[in-house]
């Protein structure tokens, strides 16, 4: 194989792994929503995928669940349970 479809493949193979993690921890997300989390619990859960987006950076991911981790957190500081 030549070295420069070598490396597409790899950063291709990389990128692939990276959107599974965030995909992963999304799904959790969504049975962990599913199943009656609290927002203490989902606050903790959107910040761990907004903090995946940042690291790959993905702007539009993090924002998305920036925003997410932010109303679960606000509900936990309010008492909203």
């Amino acid at each position: 194989m030549p070295r420069g479809m070598l490396l597409i493949t790899t950063a291709a193979l990389m990128v692939s792994a990276c959107a599974s993690e965030a995909k992963r921890h999304e799904d959790e997300y969504t049975i962990m929503r599913r199943s009656n989390a609290t927002s203490a619990e989902l606050c903790e859960k959107a910040k761990t995928i907004a903090g995946i987006y940042e690291r790959e950076e993905n702007a539009r991911g993090f924002e998305r669940w920036d925003q997410v981790a932010y109303v679960h957190c606000l509900d936990v500081e309010l008492g909203i349970i």
